[in-house]
């Protein structure tokens, strides 16, 4: 048998170290959190070869007493928690006492440190854990710590470690995520002796914001907040226009800390409702103040998981901020900055054409070998637009009665439109999530005077010229009605001619035996048939007879995965679906009357400014666009220092 030996302090350390520290950015974070608990309002941050060679931290926090210095390098050894119950009521950013000597055990490490109540300051020297000299120095009062030749006596763990540039990019990632949450700190990033971040540390977030992500992109941010007996959420989310292809410009902060939650990140997303496009992201700085009791972040070495109390009430007080903020605001892209962000466009000389145009080339398409902008009469294009209207009522099928048991097969929900081919059952079912906390939105008073290439519209406002996609425009106007339409739910059943058989896996059958009731409760009466099946005699009236086989399925998983069945989100997602099917399409010319009425429509909606998709349904052009771009004005250039009038 083997024998059971005490490793040594330093061989503990350096195994702690694989946790705490996985990169020098990981130094960066330890090393300034201790910084912020210190008090400090200056924090500069000098690196060398991406901190591999060389990480310097200098505050003007409170400082290290010089008889603890050394006692620091120990273990868990820490000056912020002393009993059982400080660890259920944790307000520090380090506790653990785990990273200063997972730090030292795998590099060279310099501490020069002096607080006020001291007559001296100290200087400590150690190697991989082990002091090697200590004396004392004359320093301002604060903390100056220098880590080099991180991980030179652990060899394999450089292996792990990526190019400098890529190092260097998580450094600067820890440095904007604390500076975020800290907008009272002044912070300073240096890297090779140039200057990367810069600060001001007023308690500004806005001017923090800018200082992160750029002025343009502050300017664009919206201010949140919103509080209840136990949480007080504070911050800035972008408007819908200003987005992101992934989730990394989400910064969520619980009582200071940078956290990540994956329900939190959702809650988000939820109080844009449709407002934004399927695979984008907003920028958010979201800080949450939270009793420490309610949150325990001792779940994990870096301290980035943490588990929270009440997380449904949080969420729905994060969406509910968002969306009320959102609500205040003109939701309309400008048609300018649009262009800006697409992709560069080649210029073509114009050619004098002969007019009318609807004769000329520019309208004429060489694969059809036809105009497809058509001179048509008023009552032509009127039969053609309510043709469309027509097929929203075909929605019902007869139902198979040569058998006297129908087995229900699963089926993949998929839009098989031209105008989002990519979007599947995953991103309809995220967007159905998030356009159920729609709420009413304000529009303006619009004079519809034209449309091009049978696509879009042109309108006119007080505010300028605006641009409609009649397919995007149609196709929430569709989505509202069929949401309100489908989404009155009558508890009342009728009897199937033809029951239907659902099969399921076997840990899957189990799960839902236990579950049962729930489907009950929605009028869904499944009944134990066989091994791991389940048969259905009746269905609720809301669910037609063509879609008792997908709806079953559906409304079974979503139970498997959450342990409730929401109705509202499956009709959501079936809106969705048919009212980008049923839609006009591009091509199609409307007459005056039919375009005006789908604009007196989309008016109505309670989000005019997005298809369920999130594609923008209108852009706007302002009088002063109009006029810089004809030189009728000249365009003036934000300011720093403008920040601070928001």
């Amino acid at each position: 048998m083997a024998t059971i030996i005490e490793l040594p302090e330093v061989l503990a350390n350096q195994i702690a170290a694989g946790e705490v520290i996985e990169r020098p950015a990981s130094v960066v974070k330890e090393l300034v959190e201790n910084s912020i608990d210190a008090g400090s309002t200056q924090i500069s941050i000098s690196i060398e070869e991406s901190g591999l060679k060389k990480i310097e931290i200098s505050d003007n926090g409170e400082g290290i007493a010089p008889d603890q210095v050394s006692l620091a390098l120990r273990r868990h050894a820490t000056s912020k928690i002393k009993s059982q119950s400080d660890l259920f009521r944790i307000r520090t950013l380090g506790f653990r006492g785990e990273a200063l000597p997972s730090i030292a055990s795998v590099s060279r490490i310099r501490i020069e440190t002096a607080t006020e109540a001291a007559s001296h300051g100290l200087v400590l020297e150690a190697e991989a854990g082990q002091v090697t000299g200590e004396e004392a120095m004359s320093r301002p009062v604060g903390t100056r710590i220098a880590v080099e030749d991180l991980f030179y006596n652990t060899p394999a763990r450089l292996k792990y470690v990526k190019s400098q540039q890529a190092e260097l990019s998580h450094i600067v990632d820890v440095v904007n995520r604390l500076s975020l949450a800290h907008p009272e700190i002044a912070f300073s990033l240096i890297n090779e002796g140039r200057e990367l971040i810069q600060t001001a540390g007023t308690g500004n977030l806005r001017q923090a914001i800018s200082g992160v992500y750029g002025i343009a992109s502050a300017k664009k941010m919206v201010e949140i907040a919103a509080e209840d007996l136990d949480f007080k959420v504070s911050g800035y989310v972008s408007l819908p226009e200003l987005t992101r292809a992934n989730r990394n410009y989400i910064s969520i902060f619980i009582n200071g800390r940078y956290i990540k939650n994956f329900l939190l990140n959702r809650a988000i997303l939820d109080g844009y409702g449709s407002k934004l496009m399927v695979g984008r992201f907003p920028l958010a700085v979201i800080d949450i103040q939270i009793d420490p009791y309610l949150a325990d972040v001792n779940v994990h070495p870096t301290k980035q998981e943490v588990r929270i109390s009440k997380e449904k009430e949080l969420m729905a007080l994060i969406r509910e901020a968002i969306a009320a903020a959102l609500k205040e605001q003109d939701l309309i892209p400008d048609a300018l900055e649009n262009l800006a962000k697409s992709s560069t466009r080649t210029k073509v000389k114009t050619e004098q054409v002969t007019l009318p145009l609807k004769e000329s080339n520019l309208y004429y398409d060489t694969v059809r070998q036809d105009f497809f902008v058509k001179p048509q009469t008023i009552s032509e294009e009127t039969k053609e637009f309510e043709a469309v209207k027509q097929i929203d009522e075909k929605m019902d099928t007869e139902v198979d009665k040569s058998v006297n048991i129908k087995f229900a097969q699963r089926e993949e929900i998929v839009v098989d439109d031209v105008e989002h081919p990519s979007l599947g059952r995953k991103e309809v079912a995220k967007l159905a999530d998030r356009l159920e906390n729609e709420e009413s939105s304000t529009f303006p008073e619009l004079e519809y005077f034209g449309q091009m290439h049978g696509t879009y519209l042109f309108a006119q406002g007080k505010a300028g010229l605006y641009i409609i996609d009649q397919h995007a425009a149609q196709e929430r106007v569709k989505y509202e009605e069929y949401r309100d339409s489908i989404g009155n739910v009558d508890s009342s059943s009728q009897q199937l001619l033809v029951p239907y058989i659902f099969d399921f896996p076997a840990n899957d059958a189990l799960l839902l035996k236990q579950k049962l009731e729930a489907l009950c409760q929605v009028g869904v009466n499944l009944e134990e048939y066989g091994v791991h099946q389940f048969i259905l005699r009746e269905h609720p009236i809301w669910m037609k007879e063509d879609e008792i086989e997908s709806a079953v399925y559906e409304m079974c998983d979503m139970l498997l995965l959450t342990d409730e069945v929401s109705i509202k989100r499956y009709r959501a997602e079936l809106a969705i679906m048919m009212s980008c099917k049923r839609s006009i399409k591009a091509n199609h010319s409307l007459d005056d009357y039919s375009a005006r009425h789908l604009l007196s429509q989309l008016a109505t909606c309670k989000n005019p400014y997005n298809c369920p998709h999130g594609r923008p349904v209108l852009v706007h052009f302002t009088t002063s666009d109009m006029e810089k771009m004809f030189r009728r004005i000249q365009e003036n250039h934000t300011s720093l220092r403008e920040l601070g009038k928001y």
